[in-house]
């Protein structure tokens, strides 16, 4: 019995330390397996990523639109053109100091502050403090074409910045020009160094204005 101990006893550790060992291989086995799979995984999925979704391809319009997006603003005071009529250039003046102002421009106004955006592809060439029209950001868009908007606040560019077309740079604000409406944007146009109607250039090409 004693001789059989003798054998039976280290047979049972050689035994154990094959178990171990063969333990220890199907573990790192299993682990090869699983990043080899989880590499095909990352593949597959690059893969589809690929062949399925586009990239994003920013979009430029020479169509001028409107420098607001919430249909919940509306015209204030329209430009003061010298064809209209009587009742629409009364209309069409600005009240300050006691002094009538020619509106140059539109002033779009709304119950809540909107946001501000850029008509068109340019570049912000100035941003000054005006004691007429408070805050006034200009963008020059070509060698003729330049947007002005006033009475900003919350503004998201510098000069020398390069705006995209609908990209918001500012939200209007109050305005002691016209106290009943709550925020309000005193927006311009100007073509060859004139003030043009603003309302009559939205929807035209960049190459329409003579």
């Amino acid at each position: 019995m004693k001789n059989l101990s003798k054998f039976f006893i280290p047979a049972v550790y050689v035994g154990i330390i094959c178990v171990m060992v063969l333990s220890v291989m199907l573990v790192v086995s299993g682990i090869k397996s699983f990043l080899n799979e989880e590499d095909n995984y990352k593949y597959t999925l690059d893969d589809v990523f690929e062949e399925d979704i586009l990239p994003v391809v920013k979009t430029n319009s020479d169509l001028i639109i409107k420098p607001y997006v919430s249909d919940k603003v509306k015209i204030g005071k329209y430009y003061y053109d010298y064809e209209s009529t009587k009742d629409k250039q009364e209309s069409s003046l600005i009240m300050y100091k006691n002094t009538y102002i020619k509106n140059k421009g539109i002033d779009y106004v709304s119950d809540e502050d909107f946001d501000v955006v850029s008509i068109l592809d340019g570049e912000v060439i100035s941003i000054e403090d005006n004691e007429v029209y408070g805050k006034v950001l200009t963008i020059k868009h070509n060698d003729n074409l330049q947007s002005v908007y006033c009475n900003i606040k919350d503004v998201l560019v510098s000069v020398g910045y390069k705006t995209s077309q609908g990209e918001i740079i500012a939200s209007s604000s109050g305005s002691e020009l016209d106290k009943k409406n709550k925020s309000l944007l005193h927006f311009e146009v100007i073509n060859k160094g004139k003030q043009i109607n603003p309302e009559k250039v939205y929807s035209l090409n960049i190459s329409e204005l003579k």
